[in-house]
């Protein structure tokens, strides 16, 4: 009878979760990883703190920048729950063309998710200028992002653990930014390291902005 009874339930407690039309409102099952990890801003540098998720039957697990209306994400818990995605009309440019909203926490267990939150802080190469990037907005280093075909100088203003900067020295070293958990603020934040010192070179960077 208990049997029975719970296969009755469950179209109540799954109903709606398989993957709908992108273009109509659908249900999904998530799993939240316990620990975050590192999304890049699209058409920009950066990066933020960022969920790590399973959806519906899906055995990997994957990187979600968005945000999820009603969940409150918890260090060291992981967390089963229904979200509903729906479409948002005309979307501005730069923002999401969906919302999410938590419809039911289903399961926040204490535990620690199988998945290495690094696999989502992906290296790459960056070249530092050799005079820092000083400015009363910012404090950090002029830099061009090695990922693309026609890097340019931009401004870095975030420091990298483990990099010795020498003035007059341009160098080209390798990065990673990696998710890290702020007791005092009690929130994740992104730290940049070195992971490699390619070459260092003496001299004076040319056409940097002024």
């Amino acid at each position: 009878m208990k049997k029975l009874l719970t296969l009755l339930l469950l179209p109540l407690l799954f109903g709606g979760c398989e993957l709908g039309d992108e273009d109509e409102s659908h249900t999904e099952i998530w799993t939240v990883a316990s620990e975050k990890g590192v999304a890049g801003i699209a058409m920009d540098f950066g990066h933020t703190p960022a969920y790590i998720v399973k959806k519906g039957s899906a055995a990997a697990w994957e990187i979600f920048s968005g945000s999820v209306v009603g969940f409150t994400f918890e260090k060291g818990y992981e967390s089963t729950i229904r979200v509903r995605i729906d479409p948002i009309a005309d979307p501005p440019a730069d923002g999401p063309g969906r919302r999410y909203t938590m419809e039911l926490l289903i399961s926040r267990t204490q535990m620690q998710s199988a998945v290495d939150p690094l696999q989502f802080s992906p290296e790459f190469d960056v070249t530092i200028a050799s005079r820092r990037a000083d400015s009363p907005a910012t404090i950090g280093y002029w830099f061009k992002d090695m990922r693309y075909p026609d890097p340019r100088w931009e401004p870095f203003p975030w420091e990298i653990e483990g990099f010795g900067f020498k003035p007059g020295f341009e160098a080209r070293i390798r990065i990673r930014p990696v998710a890290e958990y702020d007791d005092t603020k009690g929130d994740y934040e992104v730290k940049y390291y070195q992971t490699e010192l390619i070459s260092s070179e003496e001299k004076a960077s040319e056409d940097i902005p002024e």
